[in-house]
């Protein structure tokens, strides 16, 4: 499976913040391959900076590029660029490698990088939202490491 980074931090969160995850009008599979990250802690998949298999079945995807469009931002009006723009400052942040397999596990463990970049990866977005994201995160983090009784480490 390959699955943008930004997408597996989107689905902690949302584990985090107790959102129900049901599908979305666009036609996406964000709700499927949440509930496949929910139950299997050893799925494994490639981290990518392109169209997703959560992307597979969206609407706005043409071609294999995202045509929707963001309006909370100033510098970026495409949500493919934007997205490219996130997946590759948690790549470079967190030291993820495209070429690597990951678990959700694994993730898990490492994504104490995430949270101590978390600033920097979503500068430009409202810092309130960013501070709210980081608490749904966490939330999420110990959601899914009880589930699947596993320990983080104190960084968390």
């Amino acid at each position: 499976m390959r699955l943008r980074i930004h997408h597996f931090f989107d689905i902690v969160r949302d584990f985090g913040s107790g959102k129900e995850i049901s599908p979305h009008p666009h036609g996406n599979c964000y709700h499927t391959i949440a509930e496949e990250i929910r139950i299997n802690s050893k799925l494994e998949f490639n981290l990518i900076v392109a169209s997703d298999e959560i992307c597979r079945g969206c609407s706005h995807l043409i071609d294999g590029v995202c045509d929707d469009v963001i309006t909370h931002r100033t510098d970026f009006t495409g949500k493919e660029d934007f997205n490219n723009h996130l997946d590759k400052r948690i790549m470079e942040a967190c030291g993820f490698e495209e070429s690597k397999k990951y678990s959700p596990k694994l993730l898990c463990e490492l994504a104490h990088k995430y949270l101590e970049n978390i600033e920097y990866i979503y500068q430009g977005n409202d810092a309130a939202h960013t501070q709210k994201r980081k608490e749904n995160v966490i939330l999420g983090l110990i959601y899914y490491s009880e589930k699947h009784g596993f320990l983080l480490t104190s960084n968390h």
